[in-house]
């Protein structure tokens, strides 16, 4: 009997079976890849793991390369700035830190004289006495001080127009030996000089900032670095250049934690710690010193206690201007009291002067 053409096989026997291993081999999960497909997968992962260890040592390469240009432009500005900011910080903190811990007896030195202390030119600086106890302390806290009333009423310095100059926000804004001041507008710094100005413009030649960069491990980091040193050097070191060779006196004023009778109130939206404090009665340690001589012409213990007196029309109810203008006024009460010392040529008494049966006053007109 005769096959049926259905059931008869097409093709070789030989080349159906092994077409129904494939087949059963596929169903059951069975196939294996080729070795061509493993040795490309293999020299694939192999190419990867070269590329990558060539691109980490090329980054290595740039970056240290980046950071040997960024230490030398750091050689550079240290040889513009030299060696006297550092010898003038080092001098100036043993004083600030003394007078903080009260190692100095109230006097005013017979050399002392009005006329040239308020010349100058002199440097500034504006502390919490809690904070100028140990260097790092007083360090951190002089980027914070500022030039105020007492600036005001004690040192004479040349007309400065609050409303000149471009107006900023970053000191990277002004020009060539400009910073931003404090009312925030570009200006060469002038007498007197507020000593955060040396602070920063010696700050990145300080080993903490050559350590930063030592440490950082890409060239963001090391770019980031670059453009800080750049801007330092094109501004606040200017100044602490101009500031170490002009200044003939320094002047810290260090501001005492106000009594329990007094405490300062509640802060008002951009108001600082030192801003409240000098807004209410505190005591205040001044100390004055001849650069030069490394002398103390006065050290004088006072009281802020002025009081703002409006002429006329045009007052404010608004709290914090009340609190500005009465800082303004304890501010100017300081200076005036260091004025009549000097002038005196002695340490004065509560009883003494024109402040004997009143608190010193800061009047305005209407």
């Amino acid at each position: 009997m005769g096959l049926r053409s259905q059931d008869r096989e097409r093709g070789l026997t030989a080349l159906n079976e092994a077409r129904q291993q494939r087949r059963r081999a596929i169903v059951f999960g069975r196939v294996r890849v080729r070795e061509v497909a493993t040795g490309f997968w293999l020299m694939t992962f192999a190419g990867l793991l070269i590329f990558s260890f060539a691109y980490y040592r090329y980054t290595l390469v740039e970056v240290e390369a980046k950071r040997s240009e960024v230490l030398g432009r750091q050689r550079a500005v240290a040889a513009a700035v030299g060696n006297g900011g550092f010898a003038l910080r080092d001098r100036i903190e043993p004083w600030v830190l003394a007078l903080a811990d009260g190692q100095l007896d109230e006097q005013v030195a017979p050399e002392a004289r009005l006329d040239e202390i308020t010349k100058g030119p002199s440097i500034y600086l504006r502390v919490r006495q809690a904070e100028a106890h140990s260097v790092e302390s007083l360090r951190k806290a002089a980027r914070g001080s500022l030039r105020d009333g007492f600036t005001s009423c004690l040192f004479v310095s040349g007309a400065l127009d609050p409303e000149q100059g471009v107006r900023c926000t970053l000191t990277s804004q002004c020009g060539p030996g400009e910073v931003c001041n404090d009312w925030g507008r570009c200006a060469v710094p002038n007498h007197p000089y507020n000593l955060r100005l040396l602070y920063e413009g010696l700050r990145v030649l300080t080993p903490e900032w050559t350590a930063a960069l030592q440490g950082a491990t890409d060239e963001l980091q090391v770019r980031a670095n670059d453009l800080d040193l750049q801007s330092v050097g094109k501004h606040e070191a200017v100044a602490a250049v101009e500031l170490v060779r002009r200044s003939k006196y320094f002047t810290a004023v260090l501001d005492e934690e106000a009594p329990p009778e007094a405490a300062p109130a509640p802060p008002a939206a951009g108001e600082s710690r030192d801003e409240q404090l000098q807004a209410v009665d505190h005591g205040v340690r001044v100390g004055i010193w001849d650069i030069e001589r490394a002398a103390p012409l006065a050290v004088l213990k006072l009281e802020a206690a002025g009081r703002f007196v409006r002429l006329g029309a045009g007052g404010t109810a608004e709290p914090r201007a009340q609190r500005a203008q009465q800082r303004q006024a304890n501010n100017c009460a300081v200076a005036t009291d260091v004025r009549r010392a000097l002038a005196a040529g002695r340490v004065l008494t509560a009883g003494e002067g024109e402040a004997s049966s009143e608190k010193p006053s800061a009047v305005a007109g209407e």
